[in-house]
């Protein structure tokens, strides 16, 4: 149902959006800052790895459960909690401290992000329907392209004129503020579950003893989401509802939104390191392409989900991730021979794909289910976004690891491992284009097998 006053309507997506805004800042700001950070901390590209991933398994485990609580509980009493919950973890990450402080910060920030991911799209299916649902998952999208936009400048900026704990300060204010205006946000409960809770709270919690690889943490943060959801089945009231992954166009859209979401954070952690370790150029180089590409994101996502709200067509998807593994490709062809200004138009290209990708797809899978549905939805889409976040870190500083550990001379272990990731990367964003066309072409054939059916009634 659309809130019948529009300054109402506009408030709220105001203040989801400052959300968006906030949790999408500990995502490419950070990672355009790890070769500073991992210099200053003494840490290598592997263990930089847990600086992102810390992160994302609190935020992979955490979101897909918020947004049940939330359809339990209120969504908008858990976005408010998210918001403090983040700006605790900025607040800690901002105080100096040793590797060890700096991963638990990145820890709490993830819960605070999960909370806040966990009910956004949910809070907005609320108060928006129909064609202006569409404007309204873009303006989020835009929202966290303005995050990584803003926020990769800043952090780039700050590195060169003072220490890179300051970073995190600027969410922190952010978050603090958010929590103050967050009051009277749609905050409907509905009586979901009344037994099952306890399942979250079984099983192993802790990581294997000892383990220096991030690659640990990633399969520990799976190995709780598969549990959980086997927990889940044993279950008369779930708290989340495995049936809906039924509908085409919901799991279809949640795979391809992981795998998308899962090259484009690889890319943000490998620029970086291929300008400032494998072509010594300084940050500024590095600020001057990533927010590069965070302004084709934002400018596309607005003309994405407007767009789609015009015409619903699916081929806007299917273009735009296929535009996605087209700018990986050629990043892992020939990114590395290109000259700094030779990499704009790829970087834009691949802004560009991310930012319509991201609407079109959001507004159709939160399309695809009834009201009751649209927490689990949300936290769906939020989970398999971030866990495709988590993987594009892992899998690509692995491979820049191993690069590395088979180079005499580092700079060429950097350009050589970023040219691997990136081809790997465009590989899964191909496997994505496939994924996109399955609910398309299904249902031509259903079409077809329907008016095959009719032509032989009538004969």
């Amino acid at each position: 149902m659309v809130v019948a006053h529009l300054s109402s309507a506009r408030r709220v997506l105001a203040v989801v959006a400052g959300g968006y805004l906030l949790a999408s800042w500990a995502m490419n700001p950070v990672s355009s800052i790890l070769p500073t950070i991992t210099s200053s901390l003494g840490v290598d590209v592997t263990r930089a790895g847990w600086v992102m991933n810390a992160y994302f398994v609190l935020l992979v485990g955490g979101v897909l459960v918020a947004g049940r609580l939330g359809d339990a509980f209120g969504h908008g009493r858990l976005f408010r909690a998210g918001c403090l919950v983040f700006a605790t973890g900025s607040l800690l990450a901002a105080v100096p401290g040793d590797f060890t402080i700096l991963i638990a910060a990145r820890a709490v920030q993830g819960l605070g992000s999960a909370l806040i991911f966990g009910t956004s799209l949910a809070i907005i299916a609320t108060v928006y329907a129909g064609p202006r649902l569409g404007w309204a998952v873009g303006i989020l999208t835009v929202s966290a392209g303005s995050a990584s936009l803003v926020g990769t400048w800043a952090s780039t900026t700050i590195i060169q004129l003072a220490d890179w704990h300051w970073s995190f300060a600027i969410p922190a204010i952010i978050g603090a503020t958010l929590a103050l205006t967050a009051n009277g946000l749609p905050s409907i409960r509905r009586t979901l579950i009344k037994d099952g809770l306890n399942h979250l709270h079984e099983g192993p919690e802790t990581f294997e003893a000892g383990a220096p690889y991030h690659l640990t943490m990633h399969a520990i943060a799976l190995g709780f989401l598969v549990l959980f959801l086997w927990r889940q089945l044993q279950t008369p009231k779930p708290l989340i509802q495995l049936r809906l992954l039924r509908v085409p166009e919901l799991s279809a859209g949640v795979l391809a939104n992981g795998i998308a979401h899962s090259s484009m954070l690889a890319t943000s952690l490998l620029i970086p390191f291929l300008l400032e370790r494998g072509k010594g150029y300084s940050p500024a180089y590095t600020q001057q392409l990533m927010v590069a590409m965070q302004v084709s994101l934002i400018a596309f996502s607005l003309l994405g989900g407007w767009l789609y709200s015009r015409t619903g067509s699916p081929a806007i998807g299917i273009l735009s991730i296929s535009a996605i593994a087209l700018g990986l490709a050629v990043m892992g062809r020939i990114g590395v021979d290109l000259p700094f200004t030779g990499l704009f138009p790829v970087v834009a290209l691949l802004g560009a794909g991310l930012g319509v990708f991201t609407a079109v797809n959001n507004t159709a899978i939160m399309s695809s289910v009834t009201a009751e549905q649209r927490g689990f939805a949300s936290g769906l889409v939020e989970t398999t976004r971030q866990l495709g976040h988590s993987l594009g870190v892992t899998v690509s500083s692995g491979i820049l690891q191993t690069s590395l550990a088979a180079a005499t001379i580092s700079e060429l272990g950097y350009r050589d491992g970023f040219s691997e990731a990136a081809s790997a990367m465009a590989i899964a964003a191909a496997a994505g284009i496939l994924i996109v066309l399955y609910p398309v072409v299904r249902g031509q054939w259903s079409v077809v097998r329907k008016a095959g059916r009719v032509l032989t009634t009538d004969h």
